[in-house]
């Protein structure tokens, strides 16, 4: 069997940085998917497929994928800012329940180690979206660029 060689001319891909972005929302919204087909959360994992699928053809290149994808990453952007402004109108919460836990002794330090941890598990969301925010509007500028624009194939 002889052995296949490529004899096309075509360049490799040169590395892109904003192709990192769409890796990322790749096995962020795989693992949304698993957790909300697990807790049966419909709306989220029909939108966790639909990131996915975009972001795949991303990464594939696709021409229809880069206009999609860079719509997604303006609307996610958007989406994490609403949502970070929601969980920043909880900021005393804890500093509360933390109060609420020690008026009662019977609930131990296991209440407040419970409370510590949820704060601590708030925080680290408040970080992500203040992080995502902006690669994510830099991810749609990118999309934009006209250099980008040429890495992507047309529909036959």
């Amino acid at each position: 069997m002889p052995l296949a060689i490529r004899t096309d001319t075509a360049a490799a891909r040169r590395f892109a940085p904003w192709a990192i972005g769409p890796w990322v929302l790749l096995l962020i919204a795989g693992l949304g998917f698993v957790q909300y087909l697990q807790h049966a959360e419909y709306a989220y994992l029909l939108a966790a497929l639909l990131v996915i699928v975009v972001s795949a053809g991303c990464i594939l290149r696709q021409g229809w994928a880069r206009s999609t994808m860079q719509l997604l990453a303006v609307l996610l952007a958007l989406w994490a800012l609403a949502s970070g402004v929601l969980m920043l109108q909880h900021w005393g919460d804890f500093e509360i329940a933390r109060q609420h836990a020690q008026a009662q002794p019977q609930l131990g330090p296991i209440a407040l180690w419970m409370i510590a941890r949820a704060q601590r598990t708030w925080q680290i969301g408040l970080a992500l979206k203040a992080l995502g925010i902006p690669l994510l509007l830099w991810l749609a500028w990118q999309l934009g660029r006209p250099a980008v624009r040429a890495q992507f194939r047309r529909r036959r």
